[in-house]
């Protein structure tokens, strides 16, 4: 499926209520710069989606959010960002098998409306068929959908003395061996070739990258180095969570309105601007979901 057109930042605030708010806000931040309220509501409104990756250690979790930084208009937040992960609008849980007792208690401490649970690590599975046969399994466990994805492959750069082993391999028929300390052949500078081979696309990427060379040439065609690795990318399954993080916009929305709606307040309450923050929080009131929100204006009584 062709998901190039699916848009995930940042047209969520392009109109309505929020882009009033963020018409005044940055009103308010000409006039009252040094107000930290402004800054954090500011940036609710203009900042892209803010993901934070998350699973348990030894998951590949630094290489998901290196691919999401790619194929995604997102910002990602890495392992062990505490401080900004709170200011997370979406998590990316990643597992890379059955489910542990920690994945289930960290995924029950996270909002799900607002959280993408993947498998990590696909490519270890042997084929995409094995991946997503998986994912539907641990899918049914979860009761949520489960997104298979190969973040080695979403990260695909290969020099160009990578690309020149792999044509050689193609071009000799040499074999991907079953045990990866087989491929580490040659000379001290092939096998630190090799190895730095091996680390950047494991065996299944490998084999993918010799097959996509291959086709090519059966059909008459020369992959250059940038046309292979953006063909590994793209079979990553990165991509592909788009849709699924998409949808998850107008959970986003609803969290970054009750932000902008709490800032807002507590600029009213100091006396700044309190006849146009009345006014764009009456817009406010109905949300971006168009569910009504209670209205609690600091220092109204109500």
């Amino acid at each position: 499926m062709d998901v190039s057109g699916v848009s995930v930042s940042w047209g969520l605030f392009a109109d309505g209520p929020l882009a009033d708010a963020a018409a005044l806000l940055d009103d308010l931040g000409d006039r009252f710069a040094d107000r930290p309220e402004i800054v954090h509501a500011r940036r609710e409104v203009h900042d892209r989606l803010r993901v934070a990756v998350h699973g348990r250690p030894g998951t590949g979790r630094d290489t998901l959010a290196r691919a999401v930084r790619d194929h995604l208009d997102v910002a990602p937040i890495g392992p062990g960002d505490d401080d900004a992960d709170v200011d997370a609008d979406l998590w990316i849980y990643v597992l890379v098998g059955w489910p542990r007792a920690a994945d289930h208690a960290s995924l029950r401490r996270l909002p799900a409306e607002r959280t993408l649970v993947v498998l990590g690590k696909a490519d270890t599975l042997g084929s995409w068929e094995a991946a997503r046969s998986t994912a539907d399994e641990i899918a049914a466990l979860l009761r949520r959908p489960v997104h298979p994805v190969m973040p080695l492959l979403g990260c695909a750069d290969l020099t160009d003395e990578e690309f020149a082993l792999l044509e050689t391999m193609v071009a000799t028929d040499e074999p991907m061996p079953s045990m990866a300390a087989h491929f580490i052949v040659g000379g001290r500078d092939e096998q630190a070739l090799r190895t730095g081979l091996l680390r950047r696309l494991d065996q299944f990427g490998i084999l993918t990258a010799l097959d996509l060379i291959d086709d090519a040439r059966a059909e008459g065609r020369r992959l250059d180095r940038r046309q292979l690795s953006a063909a590994l990318r793209a079979d990553s399954g990165v991509s592909q969570l788009r849709l699924a993080v998409a949808a998850t916009v107008p959970a986003v929305g609803v969290r970054r309105r009750d932000v902008v709606v709490d800032r807002l307040d507590r600029l009213a309450a100091a006396g700044i601007a309190r006849d146009e923050i009345e006014t764009a929080l009456g817009r406010l009131q109905s949300g971006v979901d168009g569910r009504p929100r209670p209205r609690t204006l600091a220092g109204s009584g109500t």
